[in-house]
């Protein structure tokens, strides 16, 4: 993982479920197994219809019942367990290996069959590190997997056996998940296998979790706990629309907060990993800020989504197509750009050589910019589309000031801060609980604009600033390292 959790929000961390030296799982007696009414039994029997089959669900209760039935019994065949095998004297000093007890560490996952040839989809975290992949099949046959693929950026990975006569599981194809539409999560939480619980939609679209570097994820109540990592989230025909992977809990247990990747950007990734063994993105070469509604009325927009371009790479294909610092992205190929997670996905996705059509409000007025994308250089650490970090609020007092020193830079500041030879006013100081300090600011920052006049110095820039209406609000241009980004210096009204 490139991101870490905030202490609450915890992954679900198959790894760390369920470990221990291939303690063997409880079974129900041969004697249920013969009778057909154990749930070993009810386990291996062959579900009577496909999920492409599953009538849609009723709503009466008793139909909606059937409904849970036939959903669980569809997609059990397709369900697996993904057994991690660890040498546990991996990781000790080489001199200390010889004195370490023998044996593996055995974490369990959960996975999802995607395709008859034996591809498996499941959790990167479910596979990370592993010595040896096993897969236990739903008629407990236990089979050695390999590693097609690992995508960390959306903690996706493929993994694939060999066998005859395995069941693959419908990927839901649409887009038009509801809040408060039933799903059932399937897998092998804290190791017990086959487990089906049942909620409903709770959110669709939360990006920006932290959890990964790309996520638009599923958010249910449907209990998911340790294990059930790389197990698919079904609707009630059987299809899967979404990964699960992940909990907001205090404790480690399922507090009623789960997420799952979405079914479309899986397929995505899994198509990738399947072909090329991994998964090139498509590039835009910009930096994206919040458009908070301080920015947007600065900039004269009215519309209520969008992002704002905070700065744009000179060497990406963003600049080559004519999008400039201070554009606003509204729409992406005649789509509304909902937020900055929803439209780094879409670019990503979208994928390399994929040409784009944006509508920007620049100047008071719509523009139509065609882009070619280019591909995501490295791992993304210096790939420049970028999040222009939120600013954190903090307690005011009864009247907020400025709270802001300014410097004229120096040579050396100069060289340091990549910055032109003359020009701007750089940020020695910022008060806590002050205007600059709600915005953002930090020290080190250059100004380099207040409103639509540059800041040719730091005296320039103080008598901008001492000009401006704070109670209004009065939009700032700074350098921050390589890339610039915006901000609204405001007052906040007295409490």
């Amino acid at each position: 993982m490139s991101h870490r959790l905030a202490p609450s929000l915890l992954l679900v961390l198959a790894l760390g479920a369920c470990h221990s030296r291939g303690a063997p799982e409880s079974t129900a007696p041969d004697e249920a197994v013969a009778r057909g009414d154990g749930p070993q039994a009810a386990a291996l029997r062959a579900p009577s219809l496909s999920p492409e089959e599953l009538p849609a669900p009723e709503p009466s209760v008793a139909d909606l019942e059937l409904a849970f039935e036939r959903a669980a019994e569809a997609i059990a065949p397709a369900v697996v367990s993904v057994i991690n095998e660890q040498d546990t004297s991996a990781e000790l000093p080489e001199f200390l290996r010889p004195l370490a007890p023998k044996g593996e560490a055995r974490g369990m996952g959960s996975g999802v069959i995607i395709d008859e040839a034996g591809y498996i989809l499941t959790n990167n975290h479910v596979v990370e590190g592993a010595g040896t992949l096993k897969v236990q099949l739903h008629d407990d046959r236990e089979l050695h997997a390999e590693l097609v693929g690992t995508d960390p950026k959306t903690d996706l990975a493929v993994i694939r056996i060999r066998a005859e006569g395995l069941r693959a599981a419908s990927l839901y194809e649409g887009s038009g998940l509801r809040v408060g539409q039933w799903v059932l999560a399937v897998g092998s939480p804290f190791g017990l296998s086959r487990s089906v619980t049942a909620g409903i939609v709770s959110a669709v679209g939360r990006g920006s979790m932290g959890i990964t570097d790309y996520g638009d994820f599923i958010q249910t109540d449907a209990a998911i706990n340790r294990g059930n990592s790389g197990g698919p989230l079904i609707d009630l025909r059987g299809r899967v629309v979404g990964i699960n992977t992940a909990i907001f809990s205090p404790n480690g247990g399922s507090s009623g907060i789960g997420f799952a990747i979405p079914s479309g950007m899986a397929r995505a990734v899994k198509d990738q990993l399947i072909s090329h063994g991994v998964v090139r993105r498509g590039w835009l070469g910009v930096v994206m800020g919040e458009l908070s509604s301080d920015l947007a009325r600065s900039f004269e927009y009215e519309g209520d989504h969008g992002v704002l371009i905070d700065d744009v790479d000179s060497s990406g294909p963003g600049a080559a197509a004519g999008i400039r610092a201070g554009d606003i992205v509204a729409n992406l190929d005649g789509q509304p750009v909902r937020d900055m997670a929803d439209f780094r996905n879409t670019v990503a996705q979208a994928g390399p050589g994929a040409v784009v059509t944006l509508e920007v409000w620049r100047e008071g007025q719509s523009h139509e910019l065609s882009v070619r994308l280019g591909e995501l250089p490295g791992d993304g650490s210096d790939g420049r589309v970028r999040v222009a970090p939120k600013p954190k609020p903090t307690p005011a007092p009864a009247v907020q000031p400025l709270g802001l020193r300014l410097e004229e830079p120096d040579a050396r500041v100069r060289r340091t801060l990549g910055l032109p030879p003359d020009g701007g006013a750089v940020i020695t100081s910022v008060e806590p609980g002050s205007v600059a300090d709600e915005a953002g600011l930090r020290r080190g920052d250059v100004v380099v604009g207040v409103g639509e006049q540059p800041a040719g110095s730091a005296s320039e820039a103080q008598r901008l600033l001492e000009r401006a209406d704070l109670d209004h609000g009065v939009r700032i241009r700074v350098q921050r390292g390589p890339y610039g980004r915006f901000a609204v210096l405001r007052r906040r009204a007295e409490p």
